[in-house]
């Protein structure tokens, strides 16, 4: 057997405390190897050259690479030695720290064997019980519902105004007293949890270059209407998910308006990167988000710029009881100033949640001290490569696997996974206004581990290009609301509630071409089996939601929820 054909590494994504007592332990092989019995050798450090445990680890997941082989077990009071003891074509390996070997010297364990160390409470990754189960709705506040409780002098476009491409400055009238007046709504959806895009005082519709942190924009009902709307929401157990955008500013915002007049001599110079005695746009001196001059891009090593927007992330939780933060371009700023930033707001409220906006691979970013989760657009791009086809069901589930496989289980669990958002293109839009295929998508969403997000509209299959056009007016008079497709999503939605799909083992596979999302808890389970071959395929069960199945025959666009018992 060759070394380079395993991956395994303590104190990782392959060795990690699920909670104070058990400790998940993975290898992965190399689907080049001819494996016929993978071992783990276990036990207490200070005996184990004597005693030790074997336990046999079992085949969970597998990707186009590597299959991926798990035990968990029981650590010893704070450390835990093992090794693995592999079988190839009648040949024994034992693989260590050290390296692969033919023998195993039992007396040099304390040099050559692997060794965890296991983590203490706090810094164990695990979900948040308060948001276990919870859909999340996105909501983009300018164009989700309007009041007339508010001057709507500044709107210059219709509600259902579809040519949003071509106008950038686009004011629609949303407010946060129309999202007050469709709280019912939401709940009778199904929604646990809102997410707002920012709300802080802008000169544009979508908030992002923030002129005031400690304000509500007036146009949205200010902070009246805000703290309105996260009582009622408590109310209906409906958790409020604020935006905070710390990568960057407006240009208007009174701070850098400070180091415009004063340059050098402002005591904000050094929260902004300028070459230069003062920020000039023409040539741009200054580092911005992306070429937008309009929003300078905030220094977030400058410790007096970290004290302020600590105080802002602060501020929000004590003053309105908000129950998470999503954090707008979270790659931009610095990991020392993340840290800080975690240890201070759960030091308040420590079940909040901590959303990044990372789009790939984003592992330096999660652990207990930064990040609970990010934005999960990798998903997306599995989902998106099955339902288009480009990959089939045994291609989808290796997909799947590959992506769990990149975080531990607890990071996997705090995902916000998304079909959607204000920066993508709709969902709906992507499946090319099929309905079913839409459904197929967010069942997956529903059975993956993570948080369901649900983009405002997607639930009646609102279509949306890129931005502006993925932020139309929510269509509230759509006929979409009486289609039995609606009353499915809400279904899917209110399935999700269950325990074995908020903290059940999850399996992914295929079988006779249909994929399969398995989730088990104990001896009971759920099933999403989903059919994008171009036949029908026999299948049986008891199945308790489904769309074009018919007499023990699921149709190609079709899916299947199956209850199973005794397992």
């Amino acid at each position: 057997m060759d070394l380079s054909l395993l991956r395994h590494q303590s104190d990782s994504r392959y060795c990690f405390s699920l909670d104070e007592r058990h400790t998940l332990i993975r290898l992965a092989i190399s689907r080049l190897a001819n494996v016929n019995k993978v071992e783990l050798i276990y036990g207490d450090p200070r005996t184990f050259n004597t005693k030790h445990s074997s336990l046999p680890l079992t085949l969970k997941y597998r990707d186009g690479a590597f299959d991926y082989y798990e035990a968990v077990v029981e650590a010893y009071p704070m450390r835990l030695m093992y090794i693995f003891h592999l079988q190839e074509n009648g040949k024994e390996y034992y693989f260590a720290e050290s390296g692969l070997s033919d023998r195993f010297i039992y007396d040099l364990a304390f040099i050559s064997a692997f060794q965890f160390i296991g983590e203490n409470i706090n810094d164990i990754v695990m979900d948040n019980p308060s948001w276990r189960g919870r859909v999340i709705y996105q909501i983009f506040p300018e164009r989700f519902a309007k009041s007339d409780k508010l001057p709507k002098d500044y709107v210059n476009c219709d509600w259902d105004s579809e040519n949003l491409r071509y106008m950038k400055g686009a004011f629609l009238g949303g407010d946060l007293y129309g999202i007050i007046d469709k709280l019912d709504y939401l709940k009778d959806l199904g929604v646990g949890a809102i997410y707002l895009t920012p709300i802080h005082p802008s000169p544009s519709n979508h908030k992002y270059d923030v002129i005031d942190y400690y304000d509500v924009d007036a146009s949205f009902g200010g902070k009246e209407a805000f703290k309105e709307l996260v009582e009622k929401a408590h109310q209906l157990d409906i958790k409020i998910m604020m935006d905070l955008v710390f990568n960057h500013m407006s240009n208007k915002n009174p701070i850098f308006k400070d180091v415009e007049a004063k340059g050098k001599r402002s005591k904000y110079y050094d929260w902004f990167f300028i070459d230069g005695d003062k920020p000039r746009i023409s040539p741009l001196n200054y580092l911005c988000f992306g070429t937008h001059f309009g929003m300078p891009k905030i220094n977030t090593n400058n410790k007096e710029a970290q004290d302020y927007l600590i105080d802002v992330a602060k501020y929000w939780i004590n003053e309105f009881n908000i129950d998470g933060y999503r954090l707008d371009v979270s790659e931009g700023v610095s990991h020392d100033f993340w840290m800080r930033f975690k240890i201070a707001i759960k030091d308040i409220k420590d079940d909040i949640l901590v959303i990044g906006e990372n789009w790939l691979n984003c592992e330096s970013y999660l652990g207990n001290n930064q990040f609970d989760g990010v934005m999960n657009y990798p998903f997306l791009g599995v989902v998106s490569g099955y339902i288009s086809k480009v990959n089939d069901a045994m291609k989808t589930a290796e997909a799947f696997s590959w992506l769990m496989m990149r975080y531990k289980d607890g990071h996997n669990r705090n995902m916000m996974n998304i079909l959607s958002s204000h920066d993508i293109q709709r969902f709906y839009n992507l499946c090319q206004g099929d309905k079913d295929l839409s459904l197929i998508g967010f069942g997956m969403m529903m059975f993956y581990l993570g948080y369901p997000l649900v983009y405002y509209g997607e639930e009646i299959f609102m279509f949306g290009r890129g931005d502006p056009d993925n932020r139309r007016g929510m269509e509230w008079d759509s006929p979409n609301f009486k289609e039995p497709e609606h009353e499915l999503f809400k279904k899917l939605i209110q399935l999700r509630k269950d325990e074995i799909l908020t903290d059940g083992d999850i399996r992914i596979f295929d079988y006779n071409g249909l994929l399969v999302i398995k989730r088990t808890r104990g001896t009971e389970g759920l099933s999403f089996i989903s059919n994008l071959t171009d036949h029908n395929v026999q299948l049986s069960g008891n199945i308790i939601l489904q769309n074009k199945y018919e007499k023990g025959e699921l149709a190609p666009r079709g899916f299947v929820v199956v209850k199973l018992d005794n397992i």
